[in-house]
């Protein structure tokens, strides 16, 4: 009896993940392609916008939103979150994205993370999570149905005022982090797990990386690749197989979890399946490797392996 019970809420927790996933297909996003009330947004630089997207769609590049964020340490300066909030409203005003459109974001080059990226950045601004989707396979995927693609100037940006409203809860300072790893090191269980999400020689120190003095991983953290999230031809891997993926590596998604990569792309990408798979208290280290290993005051580990 009770094995049947708990194989009745495992199909439904599945199915409860898969109803609420923040992927679209190719064929319902393109339903939405004259919607007003919907907003696509494509997330490569503006030379790659304009060799190919996808109609109306507005241009936010990733890299350009992250050298602002740097610049001007609007992270440190609002509680870390990706950007200040008045940032994000004039960015997202100029853009024509306002807090009730369905916004749909999609990616090309086989980097889903600038997508997700883009998509967190609008979750930890208030926006609503039942209207942010993820192109599911991006670009590619749209072509591949022959859906229209432009190289016109054609950016719809219809007037918006944008208001933010702070989910602080979503992102960690160096501060939490901090406490965390002198919890790590005293040997007191803080209920936490700290992920790193960059390849295996970047955790190791073995890649050294621009614009950072140091190498290696925040002591104590966890690694846990991003790209073992990604699935072949869509966007994320199923949802019961990424259910059994973090039991395999032992990722208790009822403790406190804080991802961070090198300034928020590849933690993001990870964000979003653990937080539909049920994470019950999950943020960001929106500072990542970026910040900390470029303070030497600091501690960190080389070499050593957590999985």
């Amino acid at each position: 009896m009770l094995k049947i019970v708990y194989i009745i809420l495992l199909v439904f927790s599945v199915s409860y993940a898969q109803n609420k996933f923040p992927l679209i297909s190719p064929q319902d996003a393109y339903k939405l392609l004259n919607d007003k009330n919907a907003i696509f947004i494509d997330t490569e630089d503006n030379q790659t916008y304009m060799n190919e997207h996808i109609p109306g769609s507005v241009n936010i590049d990733v890299l350009a939103v992250q050298d602002v964020a740097i610049k001007n340490n609007e992270k440190q300066k609002c509680k870390y979150l990706p950007l200040c909030p008045k940032t994000a409203e004039k960015l997202f005003s100029e853009n024509g994205i306002s807090n009730n459109d369905k916004v749909i974001i999609y990616y090309s080059k086989n980097l889903p993370n600038k997508a997700s990226y883009i998509w967190f950045l609008l979750y930890s601004m208030g926006h609503d999570e039942n209207k942010l989707l993820i192109l599911d396979g991006g670009l590619e995927n749209w072509k591949k149905e022959n859906l229209p693609i432009s190289n016109q100037d054609d950016a719809i940006k219809k007037k918006a005022k944008y208001t933010v409203k702070p989910r602080y809860e979503v992102v960690a300072s160096k501060e939490e982090v901090l406490q965390h790893v002198k919890n790590y090191t005293n040997g007191v269980d803080d209920n936490t797990i700290l992920v790193d999400t960059r390849t295996f020689l970047e955790f190791t120190g073995r890649q050294e990386m621009n614009e950072i003095k140091r190498s290696g991983h925040i002591p104590g953290a966890k690694f846990v690749y991003w790209r073992w999230f990604e699935g072949k031809g869509s966007t994320y891997k199923p949802i019961e197989i990424l259910e059994k993926d973090i039991k395999k590596i032992n990722l208790d998604l009822n403790k406190k979890i804080i991802l961070y990569c090198t300034i928020g792309n590849r933690s993001s990408f990870v964000f979003i399946p653990l937080k539909y798979l049920g994470a019950k208290n999950l943020k960001i280290y929106t500072g990542s490797w970026y910040e900390w290993g470029n303070d030497e005051s600091l501690p960190l580990e080389t070499e050593k392996y957590r999985r």
